[in-house]
């Protein structure tokens, strides 16, 4: 247990635990949104159409409020250099998903469930994501790249310099 007190492997823990959060959030806000447009009743056509709608942007303020008080809250008294190489292990994490998710698809054909569940550990910077997506309008590689990349704001922004 001593092993994981080490500032190293606070950034991880901290968003692993914020990403676990916020896919529970999702979840719920989904069934809630689902039941919200189901109560409404069918439309003109007698159907009734189920749509995400403002969701992802509500998921994404939700996701950047968590991300900033898990920053201040956890991370606030570390140097900038036990930040920096603990954001790292988490940038490190965040790429070898992306990698993994980009390898089911293109060789097996397929979406690996398994990447699904890892994904979880990293949907705490899902609101980078999301800014992208909206700025460029659609999804790719070089959208999510940015997302990889934010646990090193932790290092910007909470990170003290280091007493000689």
């Amino acid at each position: 247990m001593d092993f994981l007190r080490r500032p190293i492997w606070r950034v991880p823990l901290v968003l692993g635990a914020l990403g676990l959060v916020c896919r529970c959030l999702t979840y719920v806000l989904g069934l809630t949104w689902g039941l919200i447009q189901r109560a409404r009743g069918p439309g003109p056509d007698g159907s009734i159409v189920l749509t995400t709608g403002y969701l992802s942007v509500i998921m994404a303020v939700i996701s950047f409020l968590l991300f900033w008080w898990a920053g201040w809250r956890f991370l606030r008294g570390m140097t900038r250099r036990e930040l920096f190489w603990s954001a790292t292990i988490m940038v490190l994490v965040n790429a070898a998903l992306l990698a993994a998710e980009q390898i089911s698809q293109h060789v097996f054909g397929t979406y690996s469930m398994t990447v699904y569940r890892l994904y979880a550990l990293a949907e705490g910077k899902g609101w980078v994501d999301q800014i992208f997506f909206r700025l460029t309008g659609e999804v790719s590689v070089s959208t999510v790249l940015p997302g990889i990349f934010a646990p090193y704001l932790y290092y910007l922004i909470f990170g003290r310099k280091a007493r000689d």
